[in-house]
């Protein structure tokens, strides 16, 4: 056997790509006014030869000095072949009903950004020279930035007045302004206005980069003391940026809060679940596929507010997990500590809110606007209000106690019948990990840390592709045309 070949190539950080390759956008995922989506990388994979005779691999190996001979698997002396493939920008994408968010074959997440990279850069490779931050620890400056262009590009997308086209062709030594493709039409405007980097004064390529990080080290986050020291930029700066990040993610949030309340109404439209008095199992009636697409709810506190915030007083303002994340009254009443709702599907998206309560009035907006009334619903009783709202609500008691005398509580008390909500607890376990590095969070600001979260959470799961080609076709609003 021989030893197994790394390319150089798997290092996103480094190594830039040098071979251009032609455009495979699909134009059926695109109106005709669209243009094809920008390069980021030109990947190339080795391909591996397996003999008939021997039944082992043989992979292709990097070019040796004048004069060395390789040995096949038959062993003649001769060069092993190697082959490029090309992966498509986008993977043709199914219909509006076929579209799921829990990913293709719900198997691995994303382990990068964007996975598909193939198009041509619409920018040539002389407008996107860096001046600026040249030697900073290795990074490959120009790939982020054109990370950073694409993104834009995508999900931001720039519109001529005049010829009512997407702006794609970049301007030279100015690699901030995009103008019309149309030789009659001059029209320019910038990349970043109006955007989450209206205004920005760093280096574009570092919001690439720290959310390509971002995405590859979830589900631990990076804070603006690490920022600040990975790039060598101020504290000052570090945290404009990651306020940055928080803003994109929170325009990103919505729109997936949007695309995962049609995929629920369209998968669970004719979906009947049995009745609570026969009790059977769900998941036997439903299957695995779409078993594993039922959404779970949940609640849980970050920050609880101790005695020592509270003057060594005890609160009795409030009950139950409010009681944790308000001050006393006598010491003003504040709110100290965060109350999070979650809604949370197997393998797919998650939304992390910030609530000041477990009210009907809180929860029920939030939970109307995320879970349509045809899908399928998992919680524990803590949402005796949702009995006669949603039909197919199912809960399960955490406290049932066994008709044993010798035991206390129920074996079965935390799965009946397929019911649980271990996934919307599954993930408020990883958010209290994520949030931990944090130290704490102010109130105030706790929706845009969740954000952030749930959009990398999600993104992981579903990827940038899907996103990108639901706002193409559609199926969900464009946030800058909104």
């Amino acid at each position: 056997m021989s030893k197994n070949h790394i390319s150089p190539h798997t290092n996103p950080h480094k190594f830039p790509n040098s071979h251009p390759e032609p455009n495979t956008c699909d134009p059926k995922l695109s109106s005709p006014n669209h243009s094809p989506s920008p390069n980021l990388s030109h990947r190339t994979i080795n391909s591996r030869k397996v003999s008939p005779k021997l039944g082992h691999t043989v992979e292709s190996k990097p070019r040796t000095k004048k004069g060395t001979k390789k040995l096949t698997a038959k062993g003649k002396h001769s060069p092993i072949p190697s082959k490029t493939t090309n992966e498509g920008a986008y993977i043709p994408q199914p219909t509006s009903s076929e579209i799921h968010l829990e990913g293709i074959n719900n198997q691995h997440s994303k382990d990068h950004l964007y996975e598909n990279l193939t198009d041509e850069i619409f920018l040539g490779d002389d407008s996107l020279k860096d001046t600026q931050y040249t030697n900073t620890s290795g990074i490959h400056t120009e790939k982020f930035q054109k990370l950073t262009y694409k993104i834009l590009y995508d999900l931001y997308p720039k519109y001529c007045p005049k010829c009512n086209v997407i702006l794609s062709k970049g301007v030279k030594n100015r690699p901030d302004l995009v103008r019309c493709h149309n030789k009659n039409c001059h029209h320019q405007v910038s990349r970043l206005s109006y955007t989450p980097l209206h205004h920005f004064k760093l280096p574009i390529w570092m919001f690439g980069y720290i959310l390509e990080e971002s995405f590859i080290q979830f589900p631990k986050v990076i804070t603006s003391v690490e920022i600040s020291k990975r790039l060598g930029i101020s504290y000052g700066s570090a945290r404009l940026l990651k306020q940055r990040i928080q803003v994109f993610s929170s325009h990103q949030v919505e729109v997936l809060r949007k695309l995962y309340y049609n995929d629920l109404k369209d998968t669970f439209k004719d979906v009947t679940l049995p009745k609570v008095e026969e009790e059977k199992d769900i998941k036997k009636h439903l299957g695995k596929k779409l078993y594993r697409k039922i959404p779970h709810i949940d609640t849980c506190v970050l920050y609880s507010a101790s005695q020592r915030s509270n003057l060594f007083r005890k609160r009795f303002r409030h009950g139950g997990l409010t009681a944790s994340i308000y001050q006393s009254d006598s010491v003003g009443g504040n709110q100290v500590g965060i109350l999070t709702s979650t809604i949370a599907t197997q393998n797919g998206c998650v939304f992390f809110d910030s609530v000041p309560d477990q009210k009907a009035n809180t929860l029920g907006v939030l939970l109307r606007k995320t879970v349509p009334y045809e899908s399928p619903l998992f919680s524990d009783e803590g949402y005796p209000w949702l009995w006669g709202i949603y039909k197919k609500h199912r809960s399960i008691n955490h406290t049932a106690h066994s008709k044993e005398k010798r035991y206390k509580f129920a074996r079965n008390r935390w799965s009946k019948l397929s019911v649980h909500n271990q996934v919307a607890e599954g993930n408020q376990r990883l958010l209290k990990s994520a949030f931990s590095a944090y130290n704490y969070v102010n109130p105030k600001y706790s929706q845009l840390y969740l954000n952030e979260l749930s959009f990398i959470k999600s993104i992981k799961a579903i990827g940038m592709d899907r996103l990108v080609s639901a706002q193409r076709e559609g199926f969900v609003p464009n946030v800058s045309r909104i």
